[in-house]
């Protein structure tokens, strides 16, 4: 009989071979290095041999299990049981799970689904769900993500290419990860379809030969900086909330979902801080926005609606303004062709053409991460003193009368 040190020195050794145990018990070794238990036996002149286990015993108590096992199976030999012919048997009367396809479609919803945490943009999650479904899903809904060629790709993209480019590279990459998300998944669980895939929705090497010039870039639309104390001053006699938050907007150099996500408790009126949770940031990273004097007195002048938490307010209860409001009041002045994102553009515009403040002031302005990592690593205050000052001295600027000629 083999001793747990004895069986514990083959196995870490992994030469292939066999030793017997006891009655008709062997250890293997398969060439593979993989050790496992089986029993030798004879029935009706037939000799048999039944794997039991992949355990290998760490104590005497283990291996003691292990041959109470190959008892078990001897005692269905004494009674003309054939212990290897009843497990086929009973494997052959269970049936094989069916298999569940994934199809783009199903693969798509998941990947949504689990992302949607992450993406903090409520607009954006439903760019995500829209477009497929409007563009993807009625072409390549139903097929298994490795099947989609890139002529499926192409009866998508082709037809959006000439009016509505920057469409088509939206749904253009989001079909690539949906298809690379799909792979990443299957090589663990189905590899065999996957072997030797190449993305079909992928530009560079494919789908760029086959559509005329570059994928489109979104630009946000910017109104000219020397522009807008002029159409900041146009504005400041409108009392509805929607152009209120444009000109919070304007003053503070915040996107849309900050500003219109603002509640009354971020505000701290006696240090002249509004402090926007990591929550809503796009760099996921707590942002203190220093308030000029003319961003207080714009809140000073605020309507508070009692039970509603929100600086700017919606018309359903307890919910702000929707993110589109502050588009339809540039649609509404016939200035349709500017973004309110694009306020910042023309911010930092100004800041480098008219001030003399160091770059990084204003980059951490507009709360943009700093995509150098020595830097990062060394810069850990957040300066709210020295871009106070930059943002009073925006603040003066819309509310000036002089306009660059």
């Amino acid at each position: 009989m083999l001793t747990v040190k004895e069986i514990q020195s083959l196995v870490q050794k992994a030469e292939p071979g066999q030793w017997s145990h006891t009655k008709a018990l062997y250890l293997f070794i398969a060439p593979s290095g993989r050790p496992f238990w089986a029993m030798r036996y004879m029935i009706k002149g037939r000799r048999r041999q039944m794997s039991l286990t992949d355990t290998m015993p760490t104590t005497v108590r283990e291996l003691k299990q292990i041959e109470l096992l190959s008892e078990t199976e001897r005692e269905k030999i004494k009674r003309g049981i054939d212990p290897l012919a009843e497990r086929e048997a009973s494997k052959a009367a269970t049936p094989e799970p069916v298999r569940k396809i994934a199809t783009f479609k199903s693969v798509a919803l998941d990947y949504i689904a689990a992302n949607r945490d992450g993406w903090k943009n409520a607009k954006h999650i439903q760019q995500w769900e829209n477009t497929l479904a409007t563009y993807a899903y009625p072409v390549i809904g139903h097929l298994e993500p490795y099947s989609i060629t890139t002529a499926d790709v192409l009866k998508i993209v082709q037809p959006l290419w000439a009016g509505k480019r920057e469409t088509a590279s939206r749904v253009r990459s989001r079909i690539e990860t949906v298809i690379a998300a799909a792979k990443a998944k299957g090589m663990s669980e189905t590899p065999e379809p996957w072997a030797n895939h190449h993305n079909p929705a992928r530009w560079a090497d494919n789908l760029e030969f086959w559509l005329n010039g570059k994928q489109e870039k979104s630009h946000f639309a910017a109104m000219p900086y020397v522009e807008i104390p002029a159409f900041f001053q146009s504005i400041s006699d409108r009392d509805d909330y929607s152009t209120k938050a444009l000109q919070f907007l304007i003053l503070t150099g915040t996107r849309t979902n900050e500003t219109l996500g603002a509640t009354w408790s971020e505000i701290d009126t006696e240090k002249a801080v509004w402090t926007i949770p990591a929550t809503r940031m796009k760099a996921g990273k707590e942002h203190r926005v220093p308030l000029s004097s003319g961003a207080l007195k714009h809140l000073s002048a605020l309507l508070r609606i009692e039970g509603n938490p929100y600086l700017f307010p919606g018309a359903v209860r307890n919910r702000s303004l929707s993110n589109m409001a502050l588009l339809m009041v540039m649609r509404g002045l016939k200035l349709g062709h500017y973004v309110p994102h694009g306020f910042r553009s023309a911010f930092r515009d100004w800041a480098a053409e008219e001030t003399m403040y160091p770059n990084h002031i204003v980059e951490m302005a507009l709360a943009h991460a700093i995509k150098d990592k020595v830097e990062a690593a060394y810069r850990r205050g957040d300066l709210i003193e020295k871009r106070r000052k930059l943002m009073e001295d925006w603040s003066v600027y819309l509310t000036s009368s002089k306009q660059k000629e």
